[in-house]
């Protein structure tokens, strides 16, 4: 980690300390019913007329500070089980109303939509997030040391309707759902409405650009939260699997079971028997064209759940102490689990969090039990210093151990606008079977700093990776180096320079950003700057951006790219340049497109990609992907290709079915994944999963492998 970024983390409290007070929190107290509404977006239910009224609404974009264009209305109701949430969202265009987006889970970024932030703890430290859109499609996410895991999934309902008036949006999110202190009556609370056709967002809470709805430091308050009950606060999920390989006829049926109590209202204890990932979405196919492995993220929801707890020092990627995608799957193949166990919770400032997973016994493997412990501390206002500390080897026999200690600082009001900052050390122990140990430089430490002060943002990060730093439960890219990593930008709107509001330009991004890797000795090997970049954003949220690409990669050994082709070692210096654009996602079809033009190794290469996404509809919906790279070397000359088909039917909400395609020419096959999801209520889903696999040699498509898996799945509460 360099000098300088040490120096500006250390002064980091002193800073804080003369950093502006916060806007006063904005207040209501919520009103109890005994009459609770029927969720159906009418509204018309008697209880709603003297629920307590949110009205005060600011504009966020496109112009802070400025009155909102149209009304939003939101009124709070609750009886013992439930907090139900009424919204009324005025618009004297209704026709332009976009709601296109009913799935469940998706971003909904196309869509007319309005987002929930719940502080259940009142700490401002973490939280929960709602979000609806006009179409009647569902997002939640928990928001832990200031991020935001759209991957958690609570049980919860919501209706909306679309009428000459505008759109409203009732929910209805149960007690059980969410985690909290009977004896604490007052939660925090926020609110944001996005109209899209204008691309104007409006708040309750803090409504300033550098800070996000999800930041619960600037929620406001609901009081008067009294008397709610969580029951024993046992949840039981049962699930039945039946699994079909079709060229083999062979069918399996698997029962299992996930089951979380809560020991007290702020820690849960979960438990997963004979788990099965089968309704898990497909990873996007990809090519590999570097010499260092791939990323890909975690989908299985059991890992999913509370998995903010384990995040460590910020670290996005690499070198990350624990991912759990090393859990069940190695080397690209599924390894089954026979049970595993999680504890998370809090008490008071402490935060904690256990995982424990026993393996099948493998005939390669072994037995295999693999560990997690995570515990973290607050500190200052919204800060934390934690260790955490790994056990287990799963791609090879014998043992492996990590710890590490690390200290996150977060001000949401420092320096005009969001500091954050880590630092963090690790080191591993590695003792494989049948295989020499190597000890001798196992540890990693670094750093990041990020501020975010609109119109200004700015990020740093630092690491040192010893050679043998070897995190077996965990990532790690590129062991033996040194990585610096700086961004900088600015975005330039018209009305803040004097000018008056742009028909056409929303604003404009300026951003030089650059990534090095060293050899632990100073020399480099790899080096990516982007100098500068610029990206026009239009008020209907077209953009068109340009990037200038300046590149060094130094092989101290021959890399063999793809089969036959050869790159010699050398230093090869670079330089390149990118274009790219894409349509506002708010119109029925939406194109997104980028071609770059670089020099590789010994000669060239151009990367072209291209997406179109149709959306009629609520109901229908596809989008077809294609990526072009044509590399010509000295060595050898190649092409990559990968494309790419989704299709999507939702019929409601609750139930779609969709279908992805997907092929490369370097692996020369595909593969189909098609799944029916059907949410028959809260907590009781029903998929049907098909997956073929192709080959695809002779530029014909032959079938390979056929898996048919039906899962269903039940939620009891009590």
């Amino acid at each position: 980690m360099s000098r300088s970024a040490a120096i500006a983390l250390i002064g980091l409290g002193a800073v804080a300390a003369h950093a502006p007070a916060q806007d006063a929190r904005p207040a209501v107290r919520i009103a109890r019913t005994d009459a609770p509404p029927t969720i159906d977006a009418l509204l018309d239910d008697a209880c709603w007329a003297d629920a307590p009224l949110i009205d005060a609404f600011t504009q966020v974009e496109p112009n802070e500070g400025a009155p909102p264009s149209q009304r939003t209305e939101v009124r709070l109701l609750f009886d013992a089980d439930h907090l139900f949430i009424a919204i009324r969202c005025l618009d004297d265009n209704a026709d332009a109303i976009v709601a296109r987006s009913m799935t469940r889970d998706a971003a909904h970024d196309s869509d007319d939509r309005v987002t929930i932030v719940i502080d259940t703890f009142a700490d401002r430290r973490a939280g929960y997030v709602f979000v609806v859109s006009a179409a009647g499609g569902k997002r939640d996410g928990l928001i832990e040391k200031g991020r935001t895991r759209w991957e958690w999934d609570g049980l919860w309902d919501a209706r909306t309707a679309v009428d000459e008036h505008g759109w409203t949006a009732e929910i209805a999110i149960p007690t059980r759902t969410l985690s909290f202190d009977p004896a604490a009556p007052a939660w925090g609370f926020n609110a944001e409405r996005v109209i899209r056709r204008t691309n104007e967002v409006v708040r309750w809470a803090s409504p300033r650009r550098d800070t996000p709805v999800t930041q619960t430091g600037g929620a406001g308050e609901i009081a008067g939260l009294e008397g709610l009950h969580q029951g024993l606060g046992l949840t039981v999920r049962p699930f039945l699997t039946a699994r079909a390989n079709i060229d083999n006829d062979d069918m399996d049926f698997e029962p299992g079971l996930d089951l979380f109590y809560k020991l007290n209202p702020s820690t849960t204890f979960a438990l997963t028997l004979n788990t099965d990932f089968a309704e898990a979405e497909v990873d996007e196919r990809r090519v590999n064209l570097t010499r260092f492995p791939l990323f890909f993220p975690e989908k299985r929801a059991f890992f999913l759940e509370d998995a903010g707890v384990f995040e460590f020092g910020g670290i996005n990627r690499s070198p990350r102490p624990f991912h759990s995608r090393r859990i069940g799957i190695v080397a690209g193949e599924q390894k089954d689990i026979l049970a595993g166990a999680r504890l998370t919770g809090r008490s008071g400032p402490a935060r904690f969090g256990l995982l424990d997973v026993q393996m099948q016994e493998d005939d390669a493997l072994g037995e295999k039990n693999l560990g997690v412990a995570r515990f973290t501390y607050d500190v200052l206002d919204e800060s934390s210093v934690g260790v955490i500390a790994t056990n287990g080897d799963p791609t090879r026999r014998g043992s492996n151990q990590l710890v590490g200690a690390d200290f996150n600082f977060r001000d949401a009001d420092a320096l005009g606008g969001a500091v954050e900052a880590s630092l963090w050390i690790m080191a591993t122990h590695d003792d494989p079977t049948g295989a020499e140990a190597e000890n001798g430089d196992p540890v990693a430490f670094g750093g990041r700093l990020s501020w975010n002060a609109d119109p200004w943002s700015f990020f740093t990060f630092a690491d040192y990776v010893g050679y043998d730093f070897r995190p077996a439960l965990g990532f790690v890219a590129r062991p033996g180096t040194r990585e610096h990593v700086a961004n900088l930008a600015y975005r330039w709107r018209p009305e803040d320079h004097g000018l008056a509001p742009s028909d056409i330009v929303r604003h404009v991004e300026l951003g030089a950003g650059a990534t090095v890797f060293t050899e632990l000795a100073g020399d480099i090997q790899t080096a990516d700057l982007e100098l500068p970049e610029i990206v026009l954003v239009t008020r209907s949220d077209d953009s068109i951006g340009v990037v200038a690409l300046v590149s060094r990669d130094a092989l101290d050994e021959p890399f063999e790219i793809v089969p036959g082709v050869v790159v010699p070692t050398e230093t090869y210096d670079t330089t390149g340049l990118r274009v790219g654009g894409a349509t506002s996602t708010a119109r029925p079809v939406s194109v997104e497109a980028s071609y770059t033009h670089r020099g590789f190794y010994t000669g060239h290469r151009d990367d072209s990609f291209a997406r179109i996404e149709v959306r009629p509809n609520a109901v229908v919906s596809a989008s077809a992907e294609y990526e072009h790279s044509e590399v010509s070397l000295v060595e050898g000359s190649f092409i990559v290709r990968i494309a790419r088909l989704r299709g999507r039917l939702q019929f409601t909400p609750e139930l779609s079915w969709d279908a992805t395609l997907q092929w490369d020419n370097q692996s020369d096959q595909a593969g189909l994944n098609t799944r029916i999801r059907w949410e028959i209520r809260p907590g009781q889903e029903l998929f049907v999963v098909y997956n073929e696999g192709f080959d695809t040699a002779d530029g014909e498509f032959h079938s390979a492998s056929r898996e048919a898996t039906v899962k269903l799945g039940m939620t009891f509460r009590f």
